[in-house]
């Protein structure tokens, strides 16, 4: 009978420990884009936009009619708040203090052609271009 309990607790050890790993595995996935969704990274530093790891200002953005985004943005610059924001898309970030980041989701629109992107505080020096192919 001890042998069998032994048994038990030792099954419902390994199944606890299944549990707990899959559920750990899920928390690290969470924190990148889900299958078929793209991922970008743009960093705002001296009043300007740029990709993570790239030098050109206010890069122009290219996506796929239709596709589904993930846009980390990341604010480096002190004493400065920025967001990000495509208005006709309806698609915009909280402000972020210097380094904040934040994370959007979104559809992008069915239809081709050109749009525009911004800093709603800074719109007039912090924009660039939107082409949906």
């Amino acid at each position: 009978m001890e042998h069998a309990r032994v048994r038990h607790w030792a099954v419902i050890g390994v199944v606890m420990i299944a549990i707990l790993g899959g559920v750990l595995l899920m928390a690290k996935s969470g924190t990148s884009a889900p299958a078929g969704t793209r991922e970008l990274h743009l960093v705002v530093r001296d009043m300007t936009f740029f990709m993570a790891g790239e030098d050109t200002p206010n890069p122009t953005l290219r996506f796929r009619a239709g596709e589904q985004v993930r846009l980390v943005l990341r604010n480096e610059d002190t004493g400065m708040q920025h967001d990000f924001t495509v208005g006709s898309w309806r698609v915009a970030s909280p402000p972020l203090d210097a380094r904040q980041e934040t994370v959007l989701e979104f559809r992008v629109p069915e239809r081709r052609g050109t749009d525009t992107y911004s800093c709603r505080p800074h719109a007039q020096m912090m924009y660039g271009t939107i082409e949906v192919e």
